[in-house]
């Protein structure tokens, strides 16, 4: 098989931005790309229809899933365990951001070209915390939503493994960023940096406004997924990749059993009902990947 490349988009509730997205992705990518794949996950809007219209043209092949769930995890397992197509480097991306030119290409080089490494990650370059995420990317080897490229072998080696992304995990980045990383090792004991970028080549996005209503409802819901996932953080830590449990359900309800306090929460405090919301949430009827 000559060299390629695949690129899948989550997405949920995003039909203002993923035709754009789409567009951005053919546009950015060369022959090599093999399959570009959608993943709705939990979509009520008009989200599918957006995709497939940006998508009637493309060269490339395509292929648009809809997932009854709205969960990124589910998403994200689904894409891996059940609609992994054949390539050497497998690339994943949000569904609202854009991308510098030929950004696929020149990642794919350059993590094909990077020894010892498991990803590539496109840099952030819009923003207002864009140096703060500039220097976890190139300092500390985080990968980012926005873009990020795995090699097949890291994939493979991770469905041979049997780790899943819990659902309902809510720093997704960061424990994709550990298993990258400590190379997939249930030790945890020889993380190194195992994350490629290059300088000036990732993605962009609209910065949210703080005048508009619905982007403060985003922010608001950010930051609250961001303090649930710093919780859920320590006890992931704990258990191998590869004992992962399958839903947060039951973590989730330790942390509601240890009791989540207004000043244990800091800034995210005015929205406590917020996060335990999160935490509250079922997940047990779920099928299993």
């Amino acid at each position: 098989m000559s060299e390629s490349y695949t690129v899948v988009t989550f997405a949920y509730d995003e039909e203002k931005t993923i035709g754009g997205t789409i567009a951005s992705i053919l546009a950015n990518c060369d022959q090599r790309l093999s399959k570009l794949i959608i993943v709705a996950n939990g979509c009520s809007d008009r989200t599918v229809e957006v995709a497939n219209q940006a998508l009637k043209n493309a060269k490339a092949d395509y292929l648009v899933i809809e997932l009854s769930l709205g969960d990124k995890c589910n998403a994200w397992n689904q894409y891996v365990y059940h609609y992994l197509p054949e390539a050497d480097v497998h690339f994943f991306v949000d569904s609202d951001v854009t991308f510098t030119k030929n950004a696929f290409p020149i990642l794919f080089e350059q993590l094909l070209g990077s020894e010892g490494k498991n990803a590539v990650a496109g840099l952030p370059l819009t923003g207002r915390n864009i140096e703060q995420y500039e220097e976890l990317t190139k300092l500390y080897s985080c990968l980012f939503g926005g873009l990020y490229g795995l090699t097949d072998d890291f994939v493979r080696r991770i469905v041979k493994n049997k780790t899943c992304l819990p659902i309902g995990l809510s720093w997704i980045d960061a424990q994709i960023t550990k298993m990258v990383n400590d190379d997939l090792k249930d030790e945890k004991d020889d993380y190194q940096h195992r994350v490629t970028f290059v300088e000036g080549v990732g993605y962009e996005f609209e910065s949210l406004k703080p005048w508009k209503i619905d982007d403060i409802q985003l922010y608001i819901d950010r930051i609250c997924r961001y303090k649930t996932g710093q919780m859920q953080e320590p006890y992931l830590d704990a258990l191998p990749y590869s004992e992962w449990p399958d839903t947060m359900e039951n973590i989730n309800r330790e942390i509601l059993n240890k009791g989540v306090k207004f000043a244990s929460l800091g800034k995210v405090a005015p929205f406590r009902h917020k996060v335990l919301k999160r935490l509250n949430r079922k997940f047990s009827s779920l099928p299993r990947v």
